[in-house]
């Protein structure tokens, strides 16, 4: 089967939710087999290769903040012909305005959309975006072949705004173990096991100048838990170089707050694996990759109590109020006053969850087994039906 991926920036992913779902279910439906090209733009992804078997090809298009998505989508859906796909995947509802005009240019191919998160309420769009990732919701749900969603908050919306029966799966999560050393945190300025993380976009619905006013507030009023304990806001802005600069304004007045930029692969890992704990503000998400690569960092989460969050980490985390700076100090707090064994128990539970709920495999099972539904269908049962013998 040839599958086309359109909608990420491209592999191998360096940040970006999107992205790292796709790159993990590429290399797993190669590995089963399937031909897997996926559409890159050139300027994220430059000179680096692709993961072993999967194809990518770069597609023109305009690299603004309202364009850059849709005119490389466009592009990339008229190279596709070339392949002659079965399946066009697209992800995003961004990406989603264009479902009907991929049925239209690869009329025998199924068009599947992923809809991986309520993008028409972050606060960095304005009223255009707004209506357009609108009408993408309904595109996707109304003119694809199928609609994937990643967390169970998306199917219950789906199906109670736009009456929508969806698919659920999540993402197939590898989880990649450390092969980093206590060095590298060291290099960006952190002792091992005292620091409080926050890896995310630097975007003001994630919420990093939140935490760096929770932070400063659990500074004053416990001086004795955090007068060793530092604040790493790991990441880089998209479109939102004014935000970044307030942010690193807003910083320079808080001591030890650390902004390290963008940080990746093994290194980032290992930056997770020595954190002391891990924060999210965010008060606008899907189900994030980030959360759940913390959640199995073998480290403990604060969170805001968004649904998503929630799902992600199974409710083992520590919960607290979107856009509550009072209850976000609470929560850093608390996860410093915890001894080391109170907190390496939470993670584990933590991770056990994500073992069972993401598991990679299955994930990649899921969607192939989507694939040949609407491609050929697939008569196998998804839940196995005792027969009784024509005996009894």
């Amino acid at each position: 089967m040839t599958i086309i991926m359109i909608g990420q920036k491209g592999l191998p992913a360096r940040s970006g939710g999107i992205e790292r779902h796709v790159q993990c279910l590429a290399e797993g439906l190669v590995s089963r087999g399937h031909r897997v090209v996926v559409f890159g733009r050139k300027w994220y992804v430059k000179n680096d290769a692709a993961p072993a078997g999967v194809e990518q090809v770069f597609s023109a298009g305009i690299h603004t903040k309202h364009l850059d998505a849709m005119t490389h989508s466009f592009t990339a859906l008229f190279r596709a012909r070339k392949y002659q796909p079965d399946v066009i995947h697209l992800h995003g509802v961004g990406i989603g305005l264009l479902a009907p005009f991929a049925r239209l240019l690869h009329p025998r191919a199924k068009v599947i959309v992923t809809f991986h998160c309520l993008d028409r309420v972050f606060s960095k769009w304005g009223k255009l975006a707004r209506f357009a990732f609108r009408l993408g919701e309904i595109l996707t749900c109304y003119t694809a072949h199928r609609t994937i969603v990643v967390s169970q908050y998306l199917l219950d919306y789906c199906l109670k705004t736009y009456g929508c029966q969806t698919a659920y799966i999540s993402h197939a999560f590898q989880i990649k173990e450390v092969s980093g050393s206590e060095k590298v945190p060291k290099a960006y300025g952190l002792e091992p096991n005292k620091y409080l993380l926050f890896v995310g976009r630097l975007l003001p619905h994630k919420g990093a100048h939140l935490l760096i006013k929770a932070f400063e507030m659990a500074r004053d009023l416990r001086p004795d838990l955090f007068a060793n304990i530092s604040l790493a806001i790991v990441g880089g802005g998209s479109w939102t170089d004014a935000y970044v600069q307030s942010l690193k304004k807003l910083a320079s007045t808080v001591p030890n707050v650390v902004l390290t930029g963008e940080i990746f692969g093994d290194d980032l890992r290992a930056v997770q694996a020595h954190a002391l704990a891990h924060t999210f503000p965010t008060w606008e998400e899907g189900l994030s990759v980030a959360v759940l690569e913390a959640g199995v960092s073998g480290r403990p989460v604060v969170h805001t109590d968004l649904a998503p969050n929630m799902e992600a980490i199974g409710g083992n985390g520590i919960a607290v109020r979107t856009k509550d700076i009072p209850d976000l100090c609470r929560g850093l707090i608390q996860v410093v006053r915890m001894n080391e064994d109170e907190r390496q128990l939470l993670a584990q539970v933590t991770r056990r969850h994500i073992e069972k709920q993401f598991s990679y495999d299955e994930g990649i099972d899921q969607v192939a087994r989507l694939y040949r539904e609407v491609c050929v269908g697939d008569r196998t049962l998804t839940t196995q039906v005792a027969v009784p013998s024509l005996s009894q």
